[in-house]
């Protein structure tokens, strides 16, 4: 297991009565691109309805999404989100009648993405059907064995519960299939994985309601930090059938959001999610025209470990999940000690770099500093993607928020301009506001090393210029 380390480990030697902040030299920040848009925070109405489906931190606002098509897009674009998340660029982008690809690494959100699907509705009583077959091949795979789920699941839900869970897992399974890739991805994807089987939207739907109940009938509850889940040893068991009259129940009600999502619909693009990696993305060169998108802060956020409940209940182990943690950009476990700063990363980042090398702290050089070079190598080999796949012209908005290391800032947006600049691609902050909710405000620490600290959600504007 990878050593994870609090963000306020003591520092080594006295500390100074009243730190002042390291701030890097202020930057001249151009807003001009994308001044225009909405913020992309998320209100409180976008935490309902399809938000409701899945606990996702790092959503931002569909608004948001929405503006930033109408300013940067053209009719014929493709759009892609490299970290899809819970699909509202995917989502948005077929309301506006683009054809998009959404690629996330966390199968659970491609599941969830893939359940927002509009052609759902067109025969309301065909999936409502779908969801009482499903249920009641559930009852009789039940029925016929309850096998013991394992050890691992019952770790975060009763057993009766979990049994009737496993047998809905089998019998969606069963019910529905996967399909290959449509056929207008094939102009985008490399030929491999145009090829390759993913689970249909109506799976997807399926599953994200299983998820659902799941979440409703498991003994876990969040922390104080919202990706962290907390088993709850006290919370109430419920019976199987209890389970299985809700699956429906959650069915019904997910149809109705989607009917009511659907209405900011204008026309229906053609939008699919996959899983894959943002580092080495299977799309052919030069054929993207729209980057919609908000990588994984510089936070330590673990959002794979947010949905292990469901990755267990369909069939990862506990090393399984931690294996996907790995792949997972900006989790909170070092994968490789050995990797030094890059000249590409640009001033302001290797500058950060030196500071954290350098600061006091006590898990300085041994757990932050390798954290932050690994973060920061996975970012450049993003963005290296990014400018491979975009078309000349083609251009990006991607959402990111500055944070801090103790007291040293870190600019996350400015890093990414010029990590961007440095391999070949136009970048400027298109838009900057200030944040007034921040995961740091989460620990009531956080201010001991500086008290006035000043967050920003920038939104990074990339062009790849044409020669």
């Amino acid at each position: 297991m990878a050593h994870v380390v609090d963000d306020q480990d003591v520092k080594q030697g006295s500390r100074v009565a009243e730190p002042q902040l390291l701030l890097f030299e202020e930057t001249e920040v151009s807003t001009a691109p994308l001044e225009g848009l909405h913020t992309s925070k998320r209100g409180r109405r976008e935490r309902e309805g399809v938000h409701r489906w899945h606990s996702y931190y790092a959503g931002y606002a569909e608004q948001f999404v929405l503006d930033t098509l109408d300013v940067l897009g053209r009719p014929g674009d493709f759009v892609l989100d490299p970290w899809n998340g819970s699909g509202t660029t995917t989502l948005m982008a077929e309301y506006r009648g683009y054809d998009a690809l959404g690629i996330e690494i966390n199968p659970v959100m491609v599941w969830h993405a893939q359940a927002k699907a509009p052609q759902l509705l067109e025969n309301r009583g065909e999936t409502l059907d779908t969801a009482k077959t499903i249920v009641a091949r559930a009852q009789e795979i039940h029925g016929e064995a309850r096998d013991a789920p394992r050890d691992e699941l019952l770790e975060w839900v009763a057993l009766e519960p979990a049994q009737a869970l496993v047998a809905l897992k089998k019998a969606i399974l069963e019910q529905t299939v996967e399909i290959s890739a449509p056929a207008y991805l094939s102009k985008v994807l490399q030929p491999a994985a145009a090829g390759r089987c993913h689970a249909s939207k109506r799976r997807g739907f399926f599953l994200s309601a299983l998820f659902q109940l799941l979440r409703e009938v498991g003994g876990f509850r969040k922390g104080s930090n919202p990706t962290w889940l907390l088993i709850d040893d006290e919370a109430p068991s419920v019976g199987a059938d209890v389970v299985f009259e809700q699956f429906t129940e959650i069915a019904t009600r997910m149809l109705g959001d989607l009917a009511r999502s659907a209405r900011r619909a204008e026309t229906l693009g053609r939008v699919w999610t996959v899983v894959g990696d943002s580092r080495a993305m299977e799309i052919r060169d030069d054929c993207i025209d729209l980057v919609v998108t908000s990588p994984p802060y510089c936070t330590r956020i673990d959002y794979v470990f947010s949905t292990k409940p469901e990755l267990l209940l369909m069939g990862y182990t506990a090393d399984g999940v931690d294996d996907l943690r790995r792949e997972n950009i900006g989790a909170p476990v070092i994968v490789d000690k050995g990797i030094a700063p890059e000249p590409v990363w640009g001033r302001l980042c290797n500058a950060f770099l030196e500071g954290v090398a350098q600061h006091q702290s006590k898990a300085s050089r041994s757990y932050y500093l390798p954290f932050y070079l690994q973060y920061f190598r996975d970012a450049e080999q993003s963005l290296r993607e990014i400018g491979r796949v975009l078309r000349p012209g083609g251009k990006a908005a991607i959402v990111v928020q500055s944070s801090y290391y103790k007291e040293l800032e870190l600019p996350l947006g400015e890093i990414y301009v010029e990590m961007a600049e440095a391999l070949g691609v136009h970048a400027e902050i298109g838009r900057r506001e200030v944040v007034r909710q921040h995961m740091a405000h989460i620990n009531t620490k956080s201010n001991g090393y500086a008290s006035n600290k000043v967050y920003y959600e920038d939104v990074v504007y990339v062009e790849k210029r044409s020669d």
